[in-house]
């Protein structure tokens, strides 16, 4: 949580003060026209997140983000790659969202159910589709700035988008990356069972 209000607020007042004193393009705005423009920006880009992850989460079927899909695997090349961005270093300091589906995606709680980690399959797709459709359709907000200036839509609109994108890029890494042994772990609980079931 730390990290995002730190990229939030840290984002938000840099934007400002480099736009009030180093922007030319922006010099006719006062301070306070500059500190509403960035705030309702943020304010905007993440009610466009919630409106997205609400529409990905709750208005499509569960059959779309089965572990059955192959859309939504993960290769062992991929998780190599995460690895190589050091994600075992920083993946336990970023915000988990469980608490809005009552499902916490933070730890495996039990590693030896099936149908639980099949569950944890299916939220870890969900969230997955939800960050990325956050990271890209965050850029929406670019056409609200459109009406005042295009300075102002590069100055203040696009970094509030990249810092948007970047914050939701980094769970969906973590997501990917977790499902890769999710799969093999489900995988081998299978196998379990139809032993035992022999």
């Amino acid at each position: 949580m730390t990290i995002y209000m730190v990229s939030i607020f840290g984002g938000n007042i840099a934007i400002i003060l480099l736009n009030y004193f180093f922007n030319a393009n922006l010099a006719d705005l006062s301070f306070w026209w500059i500190l509403a423009a960035s705030v309702i920006g943020t304010i905007g880009v993440i009610a466009i997140d919630g409106v997205f992850a609400t529409l990905i989460r709750w208005c499509m079927p569960n059959k779309w983000y089965d572990y059955k899909v192959d859309f939504h695997k993960v290769s062992k090349k991929e998780t190599i790659f995460y690895e190589k961005l050091f994600i075992k270093a920083w993946k336990d300091k970023i915000l988990e969202l469980g608490m809005f589906t009552s499902f916490s995606k933070k730890k495996v709680e039990d590693p030896q159910n099936r149908e639980y980690i099949e569950r944890f399959i299916l939220e870890c797709n969900y969230g997955a589709v939800i960050h990325l459709a956050d990271a890209i359709f965050g850029f929406l907000l670019l056409l609200c700035y459109m009406p005042f200036s295009y300075p102002m839509v590069m100055s203040i609109g696009m970094p509030i988008c990249i810092i948007n994108a970047i914050l939701n890029i980094l769970p969906l890494m973590i997501l990917r990356y977790n499902l890769y042994r999710l799969h093999k772990l489900r995988d081998i609980l299978e196998k379990k069972e139809k032993r035992i079931n022999q």
